[in-house]
């Protein structure tokens, strides 16, 4: 036994001592009374004039929704205000889109703010309170040793401990409801205090927003069902959304405005229009604007829409501190820690509140890093000269406007959005795409066409927070740009609103955690029943409030603070591993999303293959037979192979490269092709581009027209050394033979370039047509592309050779032996991308493809890969193909090949549903498809995870559950997930650690859950027997246990090999709940079976707890029954912990967790010790009944007024049976090992219930045998 605290002597039975507060109509009490009494009436007039003004004018919340639409242009006189946003093809991942807004203006009034003023005070007043109970609990107290530690003090305020509980429980519990409350409603408390008002009227607005979240849980249990079923009633979908109250700005010319993420909107009256100007809807409505801006039109523009910036600005730490611990959960950590610090539980209760303290300033501290991160991003202020007053001035580029003219130049990291109307430009745009190839950027066509900045005008675009490397050529002029977009409604702020305000997602066990937590309350609420019961069975001298706080204790054990954080830590080890690996996340969360993925889409180029394409050469027409055109062999022009003239000046003009110093860039194919020819690249002065072979042949290019998703073909405009014009035009091998004269095509034209992209080859096809010399310049350049592209004459095909990476047979063969569809969504034609699924692994080696693709009536046929109709083939329709093969096709020994044609029209059908976890290759799709399949897949109900390059796929990226970005950026805003090593195993990585970390945060979630049953099973046992374990054991169940191998748990890797299971997502599946459950009951058994070999002792003395005082807890550990029951739960308890490492196929095995071996082993070992050893000092420390505490004269006042009642001395436990006791709990350890090995994770690891269920009959069948 410890040495129990002496004193100090209560101050209410010390004549030298005054206590100040004897009763509650002292002076103390009555002085609170009254503050409270004060600031109810006055909140409460308050809100009573607030309801008569209400009731006089009343005010109705302002509508606001928005979605895609089209405006038209706004010319250079008008300062329109449009609150539309412009309807492209293209899908974006825009969080502002379709939002629905409710606004509510409020007036600030002297009243209200001093009423608000006073509900501070109000919260200050209860931390007050508080200090005062703790401060009266521990005055004078007495610290001597581990049983001596700080337990009580002298009472000097309330005089008894029975006073100071009750004044605790009433402040308590009324701290509890205000904080609660104040925490629930933090976003409208403010609010309270003020006069709703016309918005106009208003000094701050109310924004209610719609949530937009995905739920990921298609297939969900009836209970799941039942929550969303009474939540969808209780909460209608349309009402649930969050509140923000956001301060209205007045400008200059006193326009009001106000900031709802990141977006201006401006208050008309009582209206609300969104802050935006449309400087053009088709690419004439720029050339208007060429004259530019007048400084009056600039500044009525400039109030419309603000500064050109992104409107992020850090928060201050205490704006992050207050965010941070205003919540629910820390408000639940506070109240329930102060119960700990109050029941003479001071030093753990210290330890516990540091390491939450810890734990907030490091998410306090990593959130306002990450703030300052994005903030870097975010603030840019350059020099830029503008058009205004037909001057040029030199401005601040945040007094730019939409509809400014300015001069782009060169080395210049882009402010805003542009459209050039003169000139062209080299950009890099890798902060945007990932992709840091150059990419030349030119002057807008002067036409109708319709202009839209991520499709069709990208050409013609240059975006915000992409750098200019070269502005202009030799022959150019100022580069001259109209400004369409400034601030958070540029490209880059839109980008970086997707980080900001990321879309949520809802797991699975997002869902569950509520049921979990009204499950764990009920639980507790019958345990906190029982805990009063027993307690009054006992016959302690306890008083009510005790009771009470012995009973919250059983509460806060099962319902541990630590919970919420559990489904989270195994993400944030993820994450560090992941960078070790060069992949870099900016949103965590997604990494367990990851280990769901079940369909995986890659990119080809660049991604599944290396990143350069070699040029073969080109094959062009060979000699007449009787048959027609034939073609001849492919030409190699690195080999001196003599290729013909027209093929040469093809290769030499058809492409878009320009230079940049000496460098040529441009599209990589063009670049390689025209390098090939060796000719020279002139950007001539006030004269057209020209190349030249070094000697006397010199070709002008007169225009080009730049390559086109929808016409898959480029074209230019040639004039040759004689005068004569000619047109050049290379694409898609299908598209050039729609183009070119039938009669000019090889009879087996389409079979040879799909036999080239059948060995791999990226096909590319040239023809050329003759304009003549007859022709003014003038016309020539006015000819449409429509008709200039048509009639041509082939003249060769184009090869260029992309082979696969190294690894990316092991990264498909990974993926499919983890369970893994990786799929291809290329732009590239299918023959190329079959031959590159197979040499990848992605089609089996045995496996027939079939191509489906339109025809010119939007029919779908179905042809095998290598076949072409002139085989003989009969094309299948859809409806045959899929019935002939159904079960082939189930099975993986048919495969199927989509065109983006073919895919188009199959989604007006029903057959695309049918049809879409079958197809293995999506071919010839824009990026534009991409982004539509991926949001199939995600509309599929499976979580799908997307692989680039970061060019044309950026769409796809974002929208995936799971996109990883291959690109040279530390953290790209490209896609959640960013490869620095752009290796294509860098998927299998992802997958892996997001296994990994799934598995990880659901064994901390049932630690913690069985830390709450296993103390709440030891809890009811203490107070049916009256008992209450020593100080050591509590502070190696809280601090040491909890703490050391809840972090051990954490530090597990993941599996090397992806497994074919994917971790649980449930909370409530049957894994878990086995696991659980499982070990649970056989912990109970154990428990039972140790009680009654201690009860069946005959030197057992039952506690004589009648004899107690339940306040004095610190003296209720001196017996048996606390020694059987401590033990006997701890080795349990650790061994939980080390049991829920194992790691199935998604982690590591335990044994190479070098952390929780070391831990788990020194606890098992130090406690068999503690156990074992005879009594001494050290044993003594955790009140080892070892030791005879029911001896003649003992220290024990429980024992010695039992003996003074007549109860006669007893034994200490006896090493015989305290060595059965243990190897009783060793036995029962064994157990829960075997059961969670063999049958929780199952005897072949597979986590359907069904696999689980199977598993247990074959365990039965095998114990029968």
């Amino acid at each position: 036994m410890g040495k129990y605290p002496s004193g100090p002597v209560l101050c209410s039975e010390d004549p030298s001592c005054y206590v100040l507060i004897h009763s509650l109509t002292d002076w103390g009490p009555l002085l609170v009374f009254s503050f409270w009494g004060c600031a109810f009436v006055t909140l409460m007039t308050f809100q009573l004039y607030r309801r008569f003004q209400t009731l006089k004018r009343p005010i109705k919340p302002v509508l606001y929704k928005e979605g895609p639409s089209f405006d038209g242009p706004l010319h250079s006189n008008s300062t329109n205000v449009i609150n539309k946003v412009k309807a492209t093809k293209e899908t974006h991942l825009d969080v502002d889109s379709d939002r629905e807004l409710q606004i509510t203006g409020y007036l600030h009034t002297a009243f209200g703010e001093f009423c608000y003023i006073m509900c501070c005070v109000v919260s200050l007043h209860w931390i007050a309170l508080f200090i005062l109970t703790l401060f009266d609990t521990y005055n004078q107290c007495e610290v001597g040793g581990i049983d001596n530690l700080c337990f009580y003090g002298n009472y000097v305020i309330f005089g008894s401990y029975g006073f100071n509980a009750m004044i605790f429980f009433v402040i308590w519990w009324l701290s509890a409801v205000w904080f609660t409350g104040w925490v629930m409603n933090h976003n409208r408390v403010h609010n309270w205090f003020r006069l709703p008002c016309s918005l106009s009227q208003a000094h701050v607005v109310n924004v209610w927003a719609l949530d937009q979240r995905e739920v990921l849980s298609a297939n969900v249990s009836y209970i799941i069902d039942l929550v969303r079923t009474i939540k969808r009633k209780l909460v209608p979908p349309a009402s649930r959304g969050h509140f923000e109250t956001i301060h209205i700005t007045r400008t200059a010319q006193g326009q009001q405005f106000f900031l709802f993420r990141g977006q201006r909107y401006l208050i008309k009256e009582n209206s609300i229009q969104r802050a935006s100007i449309n400087v053009g809807n088709v690419f004439s409505d720029f050339y208007q604007c060429e004259a530019g801006l007048t400084q009056h039109e600039a500044e009525q523009r400039f109030d419309i829409v603000g500064q050109n910036e992104i409107p992020f600005r850090p928060e201050s730490l205490i704006q992050t501190t207050c965010a941070e611990l205003f919540s629910l959960f820390h408000v639940y950590q506070l109240i329930m820690y102060i119960l700990w610090f109050w029941n003479s539980y001071l030093f753990v209760a210290a330890l516990m509140s540091l390491i939450v303290c810890l734990s907030a300033a490091i998410t306090i501290y990593t959130r306002h890093r990450s703030q300052l991160s994005i903030a870097k991003l975010t603030k840019y202020v350059t020099q830029v000269d503008v058009l205004r007053d037909q001057k040029w001035c030199n401005i601040d580029s945040r007094k730019i406007v939409p509809g400014d003219v300015i001069k782009v130049s060169d080395d210049w990291l882009l402010p805003c959005d542009l459209v050039i109307i003169r000139g062209s430009c080299i950009c890099n745009e890798s902060a945007l795409t990932g992709e840091a190839t150059p990419v030349q950027k030119y002057q807008a066509p002067n036409t109708r066409g319709v202009y839209q900045a991520e499709g069709k005008g990208s050409r013609h675009t240059l975006f915000s927070g992409t750098r200019v490397l070269q502005a202009g050529s030799r022959q150019d002029r100022d580069v001259l740009a109209v400004v369409t977009a400034t601030g958070m409604s540029t490209s880059k702020g839109n980008l970086l609103s997707a980080i900001l305000y990321p879309e949520q997602m809802l797991f699975k066990y997002d869902e569950e955690l509520p049921v979990v937590v009204i499950l764990l309350l009920l639980y507790a609420f019958v345990c906190f029943i029982i805990a009063i019961i027993f307690m009054d069975m006992t016959g302690a001298q306890t008083i009510w409030v005790t009771k009470w706080i012995y009973c919250m204790a059983i509460v806060n054990q099962i319902m541990s603070p630590l919970l919420p954080v559990a489904l989270e830590i195994g993400q944030l080890q993820a994450v560090e591993r992941l960078k070790k690996r060069g992949i870099f996340s900016l949103n965590p969360s997604r990494i367990a999303i990851a280990g769901k993925i079940r369909v995986f889409c890659f990119d080809k180029t660049g991604t599944l293959t290396k990143e350069g394409l070699d040029f073969i050469g080109v094959q062009g027409l060979g000699e007449r037979n009787e048959q027609g055109l034939t073609f001849g062999p492919v030409m190699a022009l690195n080999k001196g192979d003599d290729v013909d003239v027209l093929t040469i000046h093809g290769l030499a003009t058809c492409h878009a490269v320009s230079k940049y110093g000496s460098q040529y860039v441009g599209n990589e194919v063009e670049v390689k092709m025209f390098q090939a020819v060796g000719w020279e690249l002139v950007e001539g002065l006030n004269e057209p581009d020209a190349v030249y072979d070094g000697s006397s042949e010199k070709l002008k290019i007169l225009k080009r027209h730049e390559f086109d998703h929808t016409r898959a073909t480029m074209s230019v405009i040639v004039q040759d050394s004689e005068g004569a014009y000619l047109v050049f035009c290379k694409g898609s091998f299908e598209r050039l033979q729609q183009l070119c004269s039938q009669k000019s095509l090889p009879k087996d034209y389409l079979k040879m370039a799909q036999m080239h992209a059948l060995d791999g080859c990226y096909v590319l096809s040239l023809g050329y047509r003759k304009l003549g010399h007859d022709l003014a310049f003038e016309e020539v350049l006015e000819i449409p592309r429509d008709m200039l592209e048509t009639e041509l004459q082939f003249i060769s095909l184009i090869l260029f050779r992309n082979e696969p990476k190294a690894d990316s047979y092991v990264a498909m063969k990974a993926l499919k032996d983890g369970e893994v569809r990786p799929v291809m969504v290329t732009g590239d034609n299918a023959q190329c991308g079959y031959y590159i699924a197979r040499q990848c692994g992605m089609v089996a080696p045995h496996a027939q493809l079939f191509l489906g693709d339109a025809d010119d009536h939007s029919r779908i046929l179905w042809m095998p890969m290598s076949a072409v109709p002139e085989d003989g083939f009969e094309p299948l329709k859809t409806a045959d193909l899929y019935h002939q093969h159904q079960k082939a096709l189930e099975c993986g020994l048919v495969e199927l090949a989509v065109t983006g044609k073919a895919f188009n029209v199959l989604c007006k059908t029903e057959w695309m549903e049918n049809l879409l976890f079958v197809i293995r290759i999506y071919a010839r799709f824009s990026p534009e498809d991409k982004v539509r399949i991926t949001k199939m897949y995600r509309d599929g109900g499976v979580i799908v995870g997307m692989c680039g390059d970061g060019g044309n796929d950026c769409g796809a990226l974002r929208i995936a559950h799971a996109g990883i970005a291959l690109s040279e950026a530390d953290a790209s805003v490209v896609s959640p997930f960013t490869s620095k090593d752009k290796s294509i195993l860098s998927p299998v990585d992802l997958l892996r650690e997001g296994r990994g970390a799934l598995h990880t945060s659901f064994a901390c979630y049932k630690f913690l859950i069985m830390y709450g049953l296993t103390f709440s099973i030891f809890k009811l046992c203490s107070y049916w027997y009256g008992v209450i374990v020593c100080q050591m054991s509590f502070l190696f169940i809280d601090g040491v246990a909890v703490l050391s191998l809840g972090y051990a748990m954490t530090v597990s890797q993941p599996e090397e090999v992806l497994g074919k299971a994917r971790p649980t997502s449930s909370l409530l599946g049957p894994l878990n709940m086995a696991s659980v459950l499982g070990v649970w009951f056989f912990n109970m058994i154990f428990l039972i079976g140790g009680l009654y070999l201690m009860a069946g002792q005959p030197d057992y003395v039952k506690w004589p707890a009648k004899y107690s005082h339940g306040a004095s807890w610190w003296t209720l550990g001196d017996n048996w029954e606390s020694t059987v029951l401590f033990f006997t739960m701890y080795f349990q308890f650790i061994t939980c912990a080390f049991v829920f490492t194992f790691g199935s196929s998604f982690r590591k095995s335990v044994f190479l967790n070098w952390v929780i071996m070391v831990s788990y082993g020194s606890l098992m070992i130090l406690m068999s010790l503690v156990l074992l050893l005879p009594p001494s000092g050290f044993t003594n420390l955790w009140h080892v009944a070892s030791e005879q505490f029911n001896k003649v004269n003992s220290s024990s006042p429980v024992w010695s007024s039992y003996q003074e009642a007549g109860g006669s001395p007893s034994a200490g436990m006896s090493f015989n049976l305290r060595l059965q006791l243990w190897l009783l709990i060793m036995s029962g350890l064994a157990t829960i090992m075997l059961w969670q090995k063999v049958c929780a994770e199952g005897i072949r690891k597979i986590e359907s219930s069904n696999s689980w269920v199977l598993n247990m009959c074959m365990l039965c069948t095998r114990l029968c045998s």
